[in-house]
C-alpha cells in the first residue's frame, strides 16, 4: 500500500505538471513527417516499401549532401518516391507502430500529444518497481529515482509526436534487466535486456550505445554471445525485418554521420554553450544532484551498489558523448541520456541516506522532491506554451484555395505540415528570396505562399491574380 500511495502521489504530481504543457497547435516539422509516415500504413513501415534503395540514397546523399545550394535534392526524391523511412526520419518502426495503432480513433493533435505521456509513466513504474527490487533496503531509492525522472523539466515539457520517449522506456528496461542479471546472475534478466536492447535499437538508431554496453556485459561470461546475438538480430527481424533485409538501419547510420559531420547546424542555429546554458539553467536542480551523486558514487558508495550502477552510468556518459554534436534549444534531445543519470542519482542519494535516522532521511528525500517540483513550476511558468496563431492560419489559408492537385510554391519550413495536411497539393520549398526566385523562374505553379504573418498566399497562375490571405 505503502508503494501504491507513492506512485498514485508522483503520477499526480506530474499530471498537474504536465496540463497545462501539451502542444495543440497543427503537426509541424518533424511530426508532420512522422504524421505522414503513419498514413502510408501498416506493411509500408514493417517493409520500408516505397524507399530509396541503398545505392541510389548513397549517391544522392554524396551527389547533393555536401552542397547547400542543392541539398534540397534528396528531400524533393525521397518525397517523390513517397519514401516511408524519409518520413520516419530513418527511425526504426516501432514508436510509428503506436501511431498506426491510435489512426483508427481520428484523434486531435492535443489529445495525440497527451497520449505520448503514457510512455514516461510507464517508464516512472519500471525505475519504481525496479528500484524495489534491486534496492530493497535503501528505502527511498524507488522515490528520488521515480521523481527525479518524471517531474523533471524535460520530461514535463517533451510531448511532442515523436520516437524519444518510448526509447527511453526500453532503455531503462534494458539496463534494470542488465542491473538485475549482474546481481542475481539469472540468465532469463539478461535475455530480456536484449530483447530490451532490440526494440529499442528498432525505435531510435542512437541506441548503439546501449547494444554496446551489453556487449561490454557479455565479457563477464562470454558464452552469452553467440546466443544474445542471435536473439538480437532474431528480435530486429521481428520487429522490423527492412533494418536486415534492405539495410534500413545502415540507411539510418549514414545519415546520422551526415548530420553530424557535413551539416552545420542541423537542429537549429544554437551554439554549443548557448544549448548547455539552456539546459543548466532550465533544470539546475536535476544537475545539482547529479553533481551531487557523482561525487557520492565515488566516496560513499558501498563497492555492491557502485557494481550494479556501473551500466547506467557507462551508457549515460557513452550517449551523452555520441549527442555533444546536437545542439539545440529543444529539451526533448537530453531524452537519451538524462533518464540514466537520474536514475542513478537517486540510487546513490537515497544510499547515502541509508543510515540516517528514517526522520531526517524522510526530510531530506521531501526536500530534494520540494527542489525538484518548485524548478520545474518554475520553468513552466517561465516558458508557457502560447497559442500558435500562423500555423492554424496557414491550412485555412490553403484549405481555402482549394488547390488539391495544383503546384504551391511554399516555406521550406512549412512544407511538412502542408503536405502532411494536403498531400495531394504538389509542393516545393524555397528556403530565401533568391530560391524562390530561381524556383519561379524553372518551374510553373499555381500559387505562392509567402513566410512570415500575417499569412498572405498568391495565386500565380495566368487566368487569377487572386490572393488569399488572413488579416
Amino acid at each position: 500500500m505503502r508503494h501504491i500511495i507513492s506512485l498514485a502521489l508522483i503520477a499526480g504530481v506530474f499530471a498537474l505538471l504536465a496540463r497545462h504543457e501539451i502542444f495543440s497547435w497543427p503537426y509541424c516539422y518533424d511530426e508532420a513527417d512522422y504524421i505522414s509516415a503513419t498514413r502510408m500504413g501498416w506493411e509500408a513501415n514493417y517493409t520500408d516499401r516505397p524507399s530509396l534503395p541503398i545505392g541510389q540514397f548513397v549517391r544522392t546523399g554524396l551527389s547533393h549532401g555536401t552542397d547547400p545550394s542543392t541539398r534540397a535534392t534528396l528531400s524533393r526524391e525521397a518525397r517523390a518516391e513517397s519514401d516511408v523511412t524519409f518520413y520516419r526520419h530513418w527511425h526504426g518502426p516501432l514508436y510509428f507502430y503506436w501511431l498506426l495503432s491510435l489512426r483508427p480513433q481520428h484523434l486531435d493533435e492535443r489529445t495525440m500529444r497527451a497520449l505520448s505521456y503514457v510512455f514516461p509513466v510507464a517508464t516512472t513504474l519500471l525505475i519504481y518497481t525496479g528500484c524495489v527490487a534491486l534496492f530493497p533496503v535503501i528505502a527511498s531509492a524507488p522515490i528520488l529515482s521515480s521523481a527525479l525522472y518524471l517531474w523533471s523539466y524535460p520530461t514535463v515539457f517533451s510531448n511532442e509526436i515523436a520516437p524519444h520517449q518510448l526509447y527511453v522506456f526500453f532503455v531503462i528496461a534494458s539496463l534494470m534487466l542488465v542491473m538485475r542479471s549482474r546481481q542475481t546472475g539469472e540468465a532469463r534478466y539478461w535475455y530480456l535486456a536484449v530483447v530490451s536492447a532490440a526494440a529499442a535499437f528498432c525505435t531510435l538508431e542512437i541506441a548503439c550505445t546501449l547494444v554496446f554496453v551489453l556487449l561490454l556485459e557479455t565479457f563477464h561470461d562470454r558464452r552469452r554471445l553467440g546466443q544474445s546475438a542471435l536473439l538480437f538480430c532474431a528480435t530486429v527481424l521481428a520487429l522490423w525485418p527492412a533494418a536486415w533485409l534492405r539495410l534500413s538501419i545502415l540507411k539510418a547510420y549514414l545519415f546520422m554521420a551526415y548530420l553530424a559531420l557535413i551539416r552545420k547546424s542541423p537542429w537549429g542555429e544554437v551554439s554549443f554553450l548557448e544549448t548547455w546554458r539552456l539546459r543548466f539553467t532550465q533544470s539546475p536542480i536535476e544537475w545539482l544532484m547529479l553533481a551531487a551523486a557523482a561525487v557520492l558514487f565515488f566516496i560513499a558508495c558501498d563497492n555492491a551498489t557502485r557494481l550494479v550502477l556501473k551500466p547506467l552510468a557507462l551508457y549515460g556518459f557513452l550517449t551523452l558523448l555520441v549527442l555533444l554534436r546536437v545542439n539545440t534549444e529543444t529539451p526533448r534531445y537530453m531524452l537519451p541520456f538524462l533518464p540514466a543519470f537520474l536514475l542513478s542519482a537517486g540510487v546513490v542519494l537515497a544510499s547515502t541516506m541509508r543510515a540516517w535516522k528514517p526522520r531526517w532521511r524522510l526530510a531530506a528525500t521531501v526536500g530534494i522532491c520540494a527542489l525538484l517540483l518548485a524548478n520545474t513550476y518554475a520553468q513552466i511558468h517561465a516558458h508557457p506554451i502560447l497559442p500558435s496563431q500562423r500555423l492554424p492560419e496557414v491550412l485555412t489559408t490553403v484549405r481555402a484555395a482549394s488547390l488539391d492537385g495544383k503546384r504551391l510554391l511554399v516555406p521550406r519550413n512549412d512544407l511538412p505540415m502542408i503536405h502532411s495536411y494536403f498531400p495531394s497539393i504538389s509542393l516545393s520549398g524555397y528556403v530565401d528570396q533568391q530560391e524562390k526566385s530561381q524556383q519561379l523562374k524553372c518551374s510553373t505553379f499555381d500559387a505562392m505562399l509567402d513566410p512570415g504573418y500575417p499569412v498572405n498566399l498568391q495565386r500565380l497562375s495566368p487566368t487569377s491574380d487572386h490572393s488569399f490571405s488572413q488579416p
